[in-house]
């Protein structure tokens, strides 16, 4: 196994914030209930982050649990998609410590979300990551198990040579239990301590 160093980081909430709020919003004003219940399309979106769904399917699936009338495809993904704002000073990290080191993602997340943010940045991800590990492609989604061993895998590498910041405490916990280095995501000031503890400087 190489002694190379990884640095990988979650995308949502980390690279990319987002808005739950202002999408369900939106979605509301299609629905047929005053209050819908959004926990309802938690199952089918945890089996759509690990690909076993399709988009369409999805659609299908949120369409009937929050009794939504007259929404296109179209302006379904629309609203999806559009609740992202970029972290600029975490972008501007990974920017600069991608320039010497291996740097890679592993997000949960689904087709739609990441071909949007992907296109949007193509550059961005293009240039800066060496790999995208991102659920839906790989049939499992944080904190399982899984996820960890296939980026381990990919790179290998010994768990230890792998720097991992997210800010879900369940998949930092989870990562450690593989022996990744992994740290929770607190903001930019926390994310260079924890970078320059792991022997990675700006």
């Amino acid at each position: 196994m190489s002694d190379k160093k990884i640095v990988v980081f979650d995308l949502g909430k980390v690279i990319f914030d987002y808005n739950i709020e202002e999408m369900a919003k939106k979605f509301i004003k299609f629905s047929r209930e005053t209050d819908p219940d959004f926990t309802s399309i938690y199952p089918a979106t945890f089996l759509y982050e690990k690909g076993q769904i399709s988009s369409k399917d999805y659609y299908d699936e949120v369409v009937k649990l929050l009794k939504l009338e007259n929404l296109s495809f179209e302006d379904f993904s629309k609203i999806w998609n559009e609740i992202f704002t970029a972290n600029e000073d975490i972008i501007e990290i990974i920017k600069e410590i991608s320039k010497k080191n291996t740097v890679a993602l592993l997000s949960n997340t689904n087709e739609l979300h990441f071909e949007y943010l992907y296109n949007l940045n193509k550059n961005f991800f293009d240039t800066c990551f060496k790999k995208l590990h991102v659920s839906y492609l790989m049939n499992t989604r944080k904190p399982e198990k899984d996820i960890y061993r296939q980026v381990i895998d990919f790179h290998k590498v010994s768990p230890e040579n792998i720097f991992f910041t997210d800010d879900v405490p369940d998949n930092v916990k989870a990562a450690k239990a593989q022996g990744i280095k992994a740290f929770l995501f607190e903001g930019a000031e926390k994310l260079k301590e924890d970078l320059k503890s792991f022997g990675i400087e700006q």
